[in-house]
């Protein structure tokens, strides 16, 4: 394990060499008065073989559901080893911003913007991302990383001959890298809190690992009272999670702090995602699910208290795997 990535997960993490390996980025981009939801997810997938193998964007217009696959040659990724810094053929994507202009017969899609206001993820020296010590652990099916927290927009998108302006808009930037997507996880991500500069993300994975498997909780709750965490790695625990149809309602507890939370699925689109580093998997992301926070001292005196509309969100997997304390 090169241990200069470990911390510096934001950057390009594999080789040519590696087969069954992908790498992807995801810019969660939504304009001011939120009509516009967009991702995009630039990303490498090398299979057994050249002939198995491409880099590719995958775009989601998130208001309508519609998502697409813009396949390239693997020739046309090229990333900075040192920072996040990728080119798609002419597409450019970097932690300050993106530059894209691609179509296929069905969607066009032309974007100049640039982030600001950049938030990073706050990193220790055992806590090199939001995998903390898991980080350091070579062999892992899946690695996660978040890139910025949060940032503002600056620029617009024109997309099907539309002009968006796009300035004073929030985004956001994630990463996964590995083989494989775990066996079923249940994601959210949230920047859009009435309260300013709040920030929340939840994760909950089946994780295979050594032959067995485990399931690993990622959790961070950013206000203007603190950054929380709750994941395996720091002793947090799931202590009831329900998925009733499109809702989800869970308490997190770790040693100081309870976070209920309570979000409601919305419509989505499909994605491809990795199986052994190639694109052969389907799953389905909403970016208009909302979400309910409430986090609370071990007193119970409430900390932050506060909803969510454009709420990032994936449901994916046997979910029975899931609904029970993590190992």
């Amino acid at each position: 394990m090169n241990l200069f990535h470990v911390w510096h997960q934001e950057a390009y993490q594999g080789t040519r060499r590696k087969r069954g390996y992908f790498e992807g980025w995801y810019l969660k981009l939504i304009d001011a008065p939120r009509k516009a939801v967009f991702a995009l997810i630039p990303g490498v997938s090398i299979g057994k073989s050249e002939q198995d193998s491409h880099s590719f964007i995958q775009l989601i217009n998130a208001v309508t559901g519609k998502t697409e696959y813009f396949r390239f040659a693997l020739d046309a990724f090229s990333a900075d080893r040192k920072t996040f810094d990728v080119r798609i053929g002419g597409n450019h994507f970097w932690d300050g911003g993106a530059e894209v202009n691609f179509q296929n017969e069905t969607t066009q899609l032309s974007a100049s913007l640039r982030f600001e206001h950049i938030e990073k993820y706050p990193t220790s020296l055992l806590h090199p991302g939001i995998m903390g010590p898991f980080s350091f652990i070579p062999g892992m099916e899946c690695y996660h990383g978040i890139v910025n927290i949060r940032h503002t927009i600056v620029g617009s998108m024109t997309y099907q001959a539309s002009v968006i302006d796009m300035t004073g808009g929030e985004g956001y930037i994630e990463k996964d890298w590995g083989r494989s997507f775990p066996q079923s996880w249940i994601w959210m991500q949230a920047n859009h809190f009435s309260a300013q500069n709040a920030s929340f993300l939840f994760s909950i994975a089946r994780i295979p690992w050594l032959g067995t498997a485990f399931t690993g909780l990622i959790c961070f709750l950013r206000t203007d009272a603190g950054f929380f965490r709750f994941a395996t790695y720091n002793g947090g625990k799931v202590c009831a999670l329900t998925v009733d149809g499109d809702r989800i309602t869970a308490t997190l507890k770790n040693a100081t702090h309870t976070l209920d939370f309570t979000a409601t699925y919305a419509r989505g689109g499909i994605l491809k995602a990795p199986k052994n580093g190639m694109m052969l998997r389907e799953i389905e992301e909403s970016i208009t699910a909302e979400v309910a926070v409430t986090l609370m001292d071990h007193r119970g005196s409430i900390v932050f208290q506060d909803e969510s509309s454009r709420v990032g969100m994936e449901i994916a997997g046997e979910l029975s795997q899931l609904l029970s304390r993590p190992d």
